[in-house]
């Protein structure tokens, strides 16, 4: 497979819509890529409980030899490549792709399939997750059918895990700690946060308290839509630096999510927040609108 085009987020680009450096650095980055052409190397799995695979592209002139485009990740268990790519899809559409993780569809060839069953044949797995995704992906690969999946951007250098967010232990796979100042912010009996006003997340991270909210409420309200089961497991809530060292929320694993699972989840998701961002409730409902007619 050759990424040729990117539908949606090139007519957002067609109606004038801004996106933001990073996607637009990736869309370059990826189009004609073509994981089956000697162009491109395999040498290392990554994920922790999924099994994805790094992808380098050679590049004599690179003091490496090659530069990082990102990863492939095929259907793990609490990785789906669908949602991954809905999320940043549905986010750019709303305006907020700067806070997601680029994506895109993918569907491996013979030969790189061939380089993931290696790698995975070759490498020590562990866990009762890994080891089910092992043997699922592997008999996927099996069928000599394309390997249906999605890549993903490099992770941002300066994205961190904000577990100070999360507790993980609390009931339904966990949940955020309600006494999180972004989190406080998004009840809304709780005073409204300030733009102008810098929130300290932890140690070398600040950023504007209203912005920051804001996009946190994003990410919640896609969590709701996608009846995300995952992000307060651990790992999954994410902060990162823009340019001037400014700390943003960074949604960058997104694939524990099913809209087909139950609706209680998608009842807890709703329930976990109260303040929304009007602009992007205003965007679903013109999505909403799209999709009926």
């Amino acid at each position: 497979m050759t990424i040729e085009e990117y539908p949606i987020l090139e007519k957002l680009l067609a109606q004038g819509t801004a996106l933001s450096v990073v996607t637009l650095d990736w869309m370059k980055k990826w189009r004609g890529m073509d994981l089956d052409s000697a162009d491109y190397d395999f040498r290392e799995l990554s994920g922790s409980t999924s099994i994805n695979m790094k992808i380098r592209k050679l590049d004599p002139a690179d003091p490496q030899g090659y530069k990082s485009r990102g990863s492939f990740v095929p259907l793990n268990g609490a990785a789906n490549p669908d949602t991954e790519i809905s999320y940043f899809n549905l986010a750019t559409i709303l305006g907020y792709d700067s806070i997601f993780r680029p994506t895109v569809r993918y569907e491996l060839g013979s030969k790189a399939s061939a380089a993931l069953k290696r790698l995975i044949e070759n490498t020590s797995i562990h866990g009762r997750d890994r080891v089910e995704n092992k043997a699922n992906i592997l008999h996927e690969i099996a069928s000599g059918q394309p390997l249906r999946g999605c890549v993903k951007a490099k992770k941002l250098d300066s994205a961190r895990a904000y577990d100070e967010m999360v507790n993980p232990s609390a009931a339904g796979n966990g949940a955020p700690r309600s006494s999180n100042s972004v989190i406080s912010f998004l009840q809304v009996d709780n005073p409204q946060p300030k733009s102008g006003v810098t929130l300290e997340l932890c140690h070398g991270y600040q950023g504007d308290a209203l912005q920051l909210a804001r996009e946190y409420s994003v990410i919640m309200s896609l969590d709701a839509i996608f009846r995300q089961w995952d992000r307060y497991s651990g790992g999954n809530v994410v902060i990162a630096k823009d340019d001037a060292g400014v700390a943003h929320f960074y949604a960058t694993d997104n694939g524990g999510a099913d809209v087909s699972s139950q609706q209680s989840r998608l009842e807890r998701n709703i329930g976990l927040f109260s303040r929304y961002d009007h602009r992007v409730t205003d965007g679903l409902k013109t999505v909403l609108a799209f999709l009926k007619n």
